[in-house]
């Protein structure tokens, strides 16, 4: 024989255990990755003086900026190592960091060739420390380059962020994005 219980004690109980106990009303939010450097903001830097990797410049270096390319579609920054074969651009970090923010840094590279065997080299700076670097032998099939970096100290908005690739042949880098996720 079925029992029905009374309407307003059924209600009481799927309440109950729908909430579950200790269950919080509202579960805390994951923190939300927000951009670091915005693909139109990049600017190529002239003066060794301030390139953190002056010393990777070999002599005979050329920069057409017709080679650096910011889409506004995908937000993505590009590089064209045959009118730019050794570039340093910098910006302004858009948003502060804190120790033990995580920045993930993603990229990409297209098919990697050159007349000889080579190496591609591509990497990042903040407030003037090379946090994040890859090395790609050439040549080389089109490919992900990614990372993610802890930081270890606090740093305003506005820290300098350089971004560097150097090769030989006519290849073409992407950054696609750097971003820090908040640990607060």
């Amino acid at each position: 024989m079925r029992r029905n219980l009374p309407i307003g004690a059924a209600t009481t109980l799927a309440a109950l255990l729908l909430a579950g106990p200790g269950c919080p009303e509202d579960p805390p939010e994951d923190p939300t990755p927000v951009r670091l450097a915005a693909a139109d903001a990049w600017v190529r830097i002239s003066d060794p003086a301030v390139d953190v990797f002056a010393a990777m410049r070999p002599p005979e270096a050329t920069c057409d900026e017709s080679g650096l390319f910011a889409d506004p579609f995908t937000q993505t920054f590009e590089i064209s190592t045959d009118l730019c074969d050794y570039v340093t651009v910098r910006q302004p970090s858009l948003v502060a960091l804190d120790p033990g923010d995580v920045v993930s840094i993603h990229a990409f590279h297209y098919e990697l060739s050159a007349p000889s065997p080579a190496e591609g080299y591509m990497a990042l700076a903040i407030d003037g420390e090379v946090v994040w670097e890859v090395t790609v032998a050439i040549p080389a099939a089109p490919g992900p380059l990614s990372g993610q970096v802890t930081i270890d100290r606090a740093l305003p908005a506005g820290a300098d962020l350089q971004l560097h690739v150097h090769n030989h042949g006519a290849n073409t880098w992407e950054l696609v994005s750097v971003m820090p996720t908040p640990t607060k």
